[in-house]
């Protein structure tokens, strides 16, 4: 292939790479400013979604100024007369129907938090707001502003102010009369809707957190919008609809308690946008094309010309090889290309006579060559094994005697004497080098072990923090109440563990007893476990029982459980008023009761197997009243599993006699009783599991619950 070809190839090719790569950089340009876009659409739209709440809050506020600015309002709040707010209420008329946009529902409650007044006809009806968020409005410290998810099932926008004593006759916030209590009112979620339809002139849709729509779903377009929606996931997306381009942006919606409760969705028009985007696309891409093929042009027409001189030099050349000397004195002299041509080839000639006369001291210097090397090879032979040098030397006589015999193979196939120390020189360089690959290969091999070793002490150490942080995450100190006494304590088997216990409460006379056991140990089961825990902790919260908190649970971790863990659960919440122990459990072992009398049988059995082995799985519920002086024991299967150095399992039988020896210790001697017993019988014996316990000693009910949750509250959270 002539060189004018392969220089037009090389540069069409270099050429295409250069189009594709510059079309390849716009792209990505193109994707970045498209993401740029839907990060800054996302933004305008969430902030037209605090505003359109804004708006609503702003209603609400009207008629919470009237509530919170009414002296016989404020009086019969400190007295906590429910009669008279309900008439006072009623006579303000505060709350509308849903229909008219107005406030539909209304809490007054006492300094203590005690709920006074509320429209909701519930016979126990719940709060509008949760109990933090209540404790800042009677402190003066922050105002309530924000949705909230009522009976699990109504979304209301809410807003709540604190209620000053002496309102209306010179008290208020700064007259130093102080809180006296607090009002809260809300209105019905679509109205914040209709606030960010006019706002933004958008089409707007409303789902709940299990993706059920409640708003928008009689407009044209949801079923375009319907496939798209993702629960809890902020994002923009492109639909087609009516022969419309839209972009349907994303927002969950979360709860003043932090969780999410909705998403809304907002479609906006942006048909002429794609459409002028993409017209710019086609353009570019048309203008680089013709670019590069008037670049292509050009080129072709250069080589053109100026290879037909190249093509004359390159005869004279030719000529010249064949003998025909004078040929290249016909070319054009000059500093191009060509004329550099002609003058090599005269430096060439010259070059030849020149080497023609050194040919005889090359001979002398082959000969003073051969000795030098014979000395540098007898030299490195010094360096190796006895066994090799002997070998290697005897060579070396070998490849000299032949040096003389031009018929011996070796002086055949080398060609010359110094060849032929050069070949021995070769084969003791191979020896060298192969007993210097070995020293090298030791030598790596201790750097690699003493890496390893490194890394391992590395790891145990992170290994160690991560033990601390997860013991840190469980409750160690138990707040000391009149009505029960509680320990509990966890030793994992590795570094971390899988096992975890909590104790938090749950409303104003709740608290909540949880122990679990993750499958498998290690790092996976601690994260799991700290999944567990969150989601357990947030859903228990929201009062709704043990079953059902276990069922939502379960389904929270069954979603995405690609790893396939499960963890086993006893949960139960204590009702400190009673001592009703109502629970569930998720296939873990069943706690033990041990009566004042010193009797121990297991907790009744409720249908329910391990959480996140699968979805949507029944859980049963079951209550049992606790009498005084009861003690009931939670754990986990690292405590009857244990082994002891014969192989033989601590059991069931061991566990009930050692928590009968309990009958009047403490809580914490109960727990330290039990443990000890179980390292006694282990004696030493490798840990198996992760062990873990709960006792707690029911004092009976005390005079004051609502005193006993305020002291629970910050040791356990």
């Amino acid at each position: 292939m002539l060189l004018q070809t392969r220089i037009i190839l090389f540069v069409l090719a270099t050429v295409t790479v250069v189009a594709g790569l510059l079309l390849g950089f716009a792209a990505l340009r193109e994707d970045a400013l498209d993401r740029r876009a839907s990060e800054l659409e996302l933004a305008r739209l969430e902030t037209s979604w605090q505003l359109a709440v804004s708006g609503a809050v702003g209603r609400i506020d009207q008629g919470l100024g009237r509530l919170a600015g009414d002296a016989e309002i404020a009086r019969a709040v400190e007295a906590e007369d429910r009669g008279a707010l309900d008439r006072r209420v009623g006579t303000l008329g505060i709350v509308a129907a849903p229909a008219t946009g107005g406030i539909t529902d209304v809490n007054l409650l006492s300094k203590s938090g005690e709920l006074l007044y509320s429209t909701d006809p519930a016979l126990e009806p719940e709060p509008l707001l949760n109990r933090g968020a209540l404790d800042a409005i009677l402190s003066g410290q922050k105002l309530a502003r924000g949705v909230r998810l009522v009976d699990g099932e109504r979304l209301v926008v809410v807003a709540g102010v604190p209620i000053y004593a002496g309102t209306g006759a010179g008290g208020g916030a700064g007259s130093g009369a102080g809180v006296t209590g607090a009002a809260v009112a809300g209105l019905d979620f679509v109205a914040a809707l209709d606030v960010l339809r006019r706002t933004t002139g958008g089409r707007v849709f409303a789902v709940t957190r299990n993706g059920t729509a409640f708003d928008g779903q009689s407009d044209p377009l949801w079923p375009a919008v319907q496939p798209l929606v993702r629960p809890a996931v902020r994002s923009i997306a492109t639909i087609a609809g009516g022969g419309r381009r839209y972009a349907l942006a994303s927002l969950p919606v979360a709860d003043l308690a932090g969780g999410r409760v909705a998403t809304v969705l907002i479609a906006t028009d942006v048909t002429q946008a794609v459409e002028e985007q993409a017209l710019w696309s086609v353009a570019y891409v048309a203008a680089v094309g013709l670019v590069l093929l008037g670049a292509l042009g050009l080129l072709y027409g250069f080589l053109r010309r100026n290879f037909s001189t190249l093509d004359g030099a390159v005869k004279a050349l030719q000529d010249l090889s064949r003998g025909r000397a004078m040929g290249y004195v016909e070319l054009p002299a000059g500093n191009d290309e060509i004329g550099r041509i002609a003058g090599a080839v005269e430096v060439f000639r010259g070059v030849m006579r020149e080497i023609e006369r050194s040919a005889g001291q090359r001979e002398r210097r082959l000969r003073r060559q051969q000795r030098f090397i014979r000395r540098q090879m007898e030299a490195l032979a010094v360096t190796l094994e006895e066994d090799a040098r002997q070998n290697l030397l005897e060579e070396l006589r070998q490849i000299e005697a032949e040096t003389h015999d031009a018929q011996s193979a070796q002086s055949k196939g080398v060609g010359d004497e110094l060849g032929l120390l050069a070949l021995g020189f070769s084969r003791l360089a191979t020896r060298v080098s192969t007993q210097q690959v070995q020293l090298t290969q030791m030598v790596r091999d201790l750097r690699e072990a003493l890496d390893d070793k490194r890394r391992l002490i590395s790891l145990q150490q992170e290994l160690e923090i991560a033990r601390t942080m997860q013991l840190t995450i469980l409750p160690q100190v138990f707040p000391d109440l009149p009505e029960l006494d509680i320990a509990a304590r966890m030793v994992p088997a590795k570094e971390v563990g899988g096992d975890f216990y909590d104790f938090f409460p749950i409303s104003e006379h709740k608290v909540a007893l949880v122990i679990a056991d993750v499958s498998g140990k290690g790092i996976p089961a601690a994260f799991f476990m700290l999944i567990t825990r969150t989601m357990l902790r947030a859903i228990a919260e929201s009062g709704v029982g043990p079953a059902e908190t276990m069922r939502r649970v379960n389904n929270l971790l069954a979603a995405e459980n690609e790893q396939m863990m499960f963890v086993t659960v006893f949960y139960g919440e204590l009702d400190l008023r009673t001592g009703v122990l109502a629970f569930s459990n998720g296939g873990h072992n069943p706690p033990l009761r041990m009566t004042a009398s010193g009797a121990v049988k297991d907790l009744e059995r409720t249908p329910g197997i391990a959480l996140a082995a699968m979805p949507d799985m029944p859980f049963g519920e079951k209550t049992v009243t606790l009498d005084t002086g009861d003690m009931v024991v939670l754990f986990t299967d690292g405590v009857t599993e244990a082994f002891n150095g014969e192989d033989v399992m601590y059991g069931d039988p061991r566990l009930v006699a050692a928590v009968a020896g309990q009958t009047n210790a403490s809580a914490r001697d109960g727990l330290d009783g039990v443990l000890t017993d179980v390292a006694r019988f282990t004696a030493g014996a490798p840990q198996s599991d992760d062990i873990t316990c709960l006792v707690l000693r029911w004092r009976g009910a005390a005079d004051a619950p609502a005193a006993t949750m305020a002291q629970l509250a910050d040791p356990v959270a």
